[in-house]
């Protein structure tokens, strides 16, 4: 009989900072940061860099972001933080990204990717990311995040489940 090797990934998903206000004519898609969102997303991603650091940990092995500009903008001052091994823009998690798929595909994607994928952070939007974290801990209910906010999860990537561990805010003064 096979053992299981219970494969144990940390995730970290993020959502972008706050944005801009909606206009009229642009759609929500092009809606870029604010000053302020700026800054929630340097805080948070030094509060990110120094929980992997305390773990002994480089780098993320794999970073996934929303293609919407707001995430995309996010994801990249989090790189000027925290070192990425490998970036992937990933269109299922947009606000409307169906939850229960993607937890499905990135189980299958951790699973063959090997014991190489050890801490992966992903940046989305309201609602998919409080929908995901449920998705992933049965045992919870979905969540509110706050702009810039980072939930972090446990993953056992062979038995498909995930603990949520802590949300993580830090704002600007």
């Amino acid at each position: 009989m096979k053992q299981q090797s219970f494969k144990q990934v940390k995730l970290y998903i993020m959502r972008h900072g706050e944005a801009m206000p909606a206009q009229a004519l642009q759609g929500d898609a092009i809606r870029p940061l604010s000053p302020y969102g700026e800054q929630e997303v340097v805080m948070n991603s030094q509060w990110l860099q120094q929980c992997l650091a305390e773990q002994g940990v480089e780098k993320l092995d794999w970073l996934l972001v929303s293609p919407y500009v707001r995430a995309r903008q996010t994801a990249a001052i989090l790189t000027q933080q925290v070192k990425v091994a490998e970036q992937l823009d990933c269109a299922d998690i947009t606000p409307e990204g169906n939850a229960q798929q993607f937890a499905d595909w990135l189980f299958v994607q951790l699973q063959r990717r090997g014991h190489g994928t050890h801490h992966v952070a992903l940046v989305s939007h309201m609602p998919f990311v409080s929908y995901l974290v449920a998705e992933l801990d049965a045992r919870m209910e979905p969540i509110l995040f706050p702009t810039a906010g980072i939930a972090e999860l446990t993953l056992n990537a062979d038995a498909m489940q995930g603990t949520f561990e802590r949300m993580a805010v830090a704002e600007p003064a």
